[in-house]
């Protein structure tokens, strides 16, 4: 028996180091998307790429920074008060917004599924919200449905990669691969540096990335573009100076889809998560702490126990005999 326990305490001893070992070795795990929250949330302090498409480029070190990520403006544009002046609610979506108020679980779920068809406008559900006089019930499935609404708003794309100038004097961000097929391709070449979108500044592939996919697909962007001019032999023009010889030229693009990016991962792997994407996150967040129901915190009933009753009288000790003399 005693050799047992010892061999049974060794083996828990070794497993606890093995579990903390592996604990040390692996890295956290992915943290889940915020969820919709009614408390008020710090601002989202994130690790981004300085230059998220930074892979395309051969031999450089990926670098990051820390930022703040501030609510989508596009996200939150849509319950602002010019955007609901022009909201039409449709006798479609009142009628499944009382019954998501039904007594039955089914009918609640069929209008859920209703709302959420891509047909159902994402403003459309704001302005319900926005109106106001609805049930918890209501409040809570318009709020899932608006999420998976907004997650799921297309986002613009140019269909390139690219890194920043990293000269000071000339900032912006240079092309450095053209995916085929894609806006891009079509107006610009392998070095054109990109210094404004829109007249906005652009110093890195996260702001390029940030105006570009906080637009919809279709939608048209200028460019302002530096491009090297080149000899006969496709060799750069230099001054006197040394620098090069530029020519400033402006395109206006329209923007394709961030799902056609998709089927180049096998062959340019592009970046997994967008930050426009968490920024949307964010912004939901706000659209919870503004339109959900208000909650009142219940305390716990405080449970009084009855005292104890005592006896009216309390009752005399035995007696016993004791010895005594004749």
């Amino acid at each position: 028996m005693p050799f047992r326990v010892v061999v049974l305490v060794i083996s828990l001893a070794s497993s606890l180091v093995s579990s903390t070992a592996g604990a040390q070795g692996k890295g956290a795990p992915d943290a889940a998307p915020p969820r919709l929250s009614r408390r008020a949330d710090p601002p989202t302090v994130v690790k981004v790429k300085v230059d998220p498409p930074g892979d395309a480029v051969p031999g450089r070190r990926d670098e990051f920074v820390s930022t703040t990520l501030h609510p989508a403006p596009e996200v939150v544009r849509l319950w602002s008060a010019e955007v609901i002046a022009q909201v039409r609610i449709t006798a479609h979506v009142l009628n499944a917004v009382a019954e998501l108020d039904s007594p039955e679980f089914k009918t609640r779920e069929a209008a859920t599924a209703r709302l959420s068809d891509p047909s159902v406008p994402t403003e459309e559900i704001f302005a319900v919200l926005v109106r106001g006089h609805l049930s918890d019930e209501q409040c809570e499935r318009l709020l899932t449905v608006a999420r998976e609404k907004v997650l799921d708003l297309p986002r613009g794309a140019l269909g390139l990669r690219m890194q920043p100038s990293g000269d000071p004097r000339n900032p912006g961000v240079e092309v450095v691969l053209l995916l085929p097929g894609l806006p891009a391709e079509r107006v610009l070449k392998i070095g054109d540096r990109i210094e404004l979108i829109d007249e906005k500044p652009v110093a890195t592939s996260g702001d390029l990335v940030e105006i570009i996919q906080s637009k919809s697909p279709g939608e048209s962007v200028r460019l302002s573009v530096a491009r090297q001019l080149r000899d006969e032999r496709g060799k750069p023009r230099l001054h006197e100076n040394g620098g090069f010889i530029e020519d400033r030229m402006v395109f206006d693009v329209v923007l394709t889809t961030a799902t056609d990016l998709e089927k180049f991962d096998d062959r340019f792997p592009m970046q997994t998560r967008s930050v426009i994407l968490d920024r949307r996150l964010i912004a939901l967040r706000e659209a919870e702490q503004r339109f959900s129901p208000a909650t009142t915190k219940v305390g716990r009933p405080a449970i009084k126990l009855p005292s104890p009753q005592l006896p009216l009288s309390q009752p005399s000790p035995p007696q016993f005999p004791t010895k005594g003399g004749d």
